[in-house]
């Protein structure tokens, strides 16, 4: 007999203009005051106060803005701090996959008095959350939907906390809140959801019930992405792409991800290289040495895409040309990987899970043929 385990999934509203269902939704909790989490780019377009005038029609607001970048344990420090000033709170995140992540360690601080670095890596259990709703504005994180988040910690180091704590109590998904996303930002995190979906359904942990989300996140990625990338305005575009990340969020959060992550936060710890780009990079660098061994792990990710197993890296590599992934690499041109640093790091505690959980794990004399594979892949990339 065979037992499948899965995480409970938060709620979805979903559909154009399903935002100015915010005030309603927040009304189904008690509470008293709402801190309103996102970052500064975002909130230099207008939405983040636009989604505060919502609110403040019935509660009191605050606004918890990170700086740009990747998260790190000072900024969730000083959200937390905020929110325990706060009268019986609920958060509501707002943003990519950093704003979404703080959102979550916030809510789950509200709770403790301990500093984050408490709970990274497992390290204690969590104690509680406040009520959260997630908003994402860019569609691949699947943060919005995941126990896990991403980090870095005081030594600049890629890190995560997780629990089922983290988990929101809601997802709202509005077409309107991604439709303003610059084609590249659009390019990188699109292929973030699609890394995440290829890693699930083929990760030692996977399922056939998370598969059945993950190979559909393929579907819709496959279908969606260049248009949205073309027509930026093309709502029904851009909805299906939210669809995606949810749903290769929820595969994740199911069944782990492997190298590809692996690679990518090594990558992300040594030369703060974007996530979603960095995870690119390692699917690419990658892909072709776990079909060599673990070919039949793949035949679904490639029936879906409608290939043979054998032309996977190629139609990835199609991809990656017709969203032009190239110029996401553009302002990272002048970073030289040095491959023995990267190999280490892929090696730490941090990162190994994620590469114990791949379809091919690798083996003693694997590490730093990765790692020289993961630097001449960069370079190839580069524009």
């Amino acid at each position: 007999m065979t037992t499948i385990n899965i995480a409970k999934v938060p709620p979805v509203i979903l559909g154009d203009g399903v935002l100015s269902e915010l005030p309603r939704q927040i009304a189904q909790w008690p509470v008293k005051s709402v801190l309103l989490v996102s970052d500064e780019g975002l909130a230099s377009t207008g939405l983040v106060d636009k989604i505060r005038l919502l609110i403040e029609e019935n509660l009191p607001v605050e606004v918890f803005l990170a700086p740009s970048g990747e998260p790190h344990v000072s900024t969730v420090d000083a959200g937390a701090s905020k929110i325990r000033l706060m009268d019986t709170p609920l958060v509501v995140g707002v943003g990519g996959g950093t704003a979404l992540d703080i959102a979550k360690l916030i809510a789950g601080l509200a709770v403790s008095e301990e500093s984050i670095k408490h709970y990274l890596l497992c390290a204690n259990p969590w104690q509680g959350s406040v009520p959260k709703i997630m908003i994402p504005t860019t569609s691949g994180t699947g943060a919005e939907v995941t126990r896990t988040c991403v980090l870095s910690d005081k030594n600049n180091n890629k890190s995560w906390a997780w629990g089922d704590e983290l988990s929101p109590e809601l997802v709202m998904l509005d077409p309107q809140a991604s439709k303003s996303l610059p084609a590249l930002i659009t390019a990188a995190t699109g292929l973030d959801a699609l890394v995440h979906a290829i890693e699930a359904a083929t990760s030692q942990a996977n399922n056939v019930i998370s598969s059945a989300n993950a190979l559909q996140a393929i579907k819709l990625v496959n279908q969606n992405l260049k248009d949205c990338i073309d027509s930026p305005l093309n709502l029904e575009a851009r909805l299906n792409m939210q669809q995606a990340a949810y749903l290769a969020g929820v595969a994740i959060d199911n069944c782990g991800t492997g190298m590809a992550h692996n690679i990518g936060h090594a990558l992300g710890s040594l030369y703060h290289i974007p996530h979603g780009i960095a995870v690119t990079v390692g699917l690419v660098a990658s892909l072709s040495w776990s079909l060599e061994a673990k070919t039949n792990a793949y035949q679904n990710v490639a029936a879906t895409l409608k290939c043979n197993v054998t032309e996977l890296p190629e139609v990835l590599n199609s991809l990656l040309i017709e969203v032009n992934f190239s110029q996401c690499l553009e302002r990272y041109q002048n970073i030289v990987i040095d491959a023995e640093q990267l190999c280490l790091c892929m090696k730490s505690t941090e990162n190994i899970p994620m590469a114990n959980n791949n379809s091919r794990v690798p083996q003693v004399d694997d590490w730093s043929m990765l790692a020289q594979a993961t630097k001449n892949t960069f370079k190839g990339l580069l524009p």
